[in-house]
């Protein structure tokens, strides 16, 4: 698992799939990530995504592409994969704390089907 992502492991695996223990660890590290990010009271992650999720050496998960989240109309993409954005992004270009919780709740789906959720869910 070292330098790849929770995407490869799912989706993209060759020999083996990944165990249930390390999906709930998974889980688990996002949950507690996200928490961390939203003790502040200010929405510090966005795109979150089984692609967005590394492991290091040890095989310890971590989230990438930290960033401030942003309400805007312009145009942009919340997600490279429409499956992971939240549909209120999607009708009026805001992001809550609900946003974030959508997208947990979307990689929670890749994490117990083993499946790519499709970009038309």
């Amino acid at each position: 698992m070292p330098n790849d992502t929770l995407a490869r492991h799912l989706f993209h695996w060759e020999k083996q799939t990944i165990e249930w223990a390390m999906r709930l660890t998974v889980a688990l590290y996002i949950a507690k990530a996200l928490e961390f990010c939203s003790s502040a009271g200010r929405l510090l992650y966005h795109n979150l995504n089984a692609y967005r999720v590394l492991f290091d050496e040890e095989g310890d998960p971590s989230l990438s592409c930290f960033g401030l989240m942003k309400n805007s109309r312009d145009g942009k993409s919340y997600s490279t994969n429409l499956a992971y954005t939240p549909p209120e992004y999607l009708k009026n270009g805001r992001v809550t704390q609900e946003s974030v919780v959508y997208s947990f709740g979307t990689v929670l789906l890749d994490l117990l089907s083993g499946k790519h959720i499709p970009p038309s869910h």
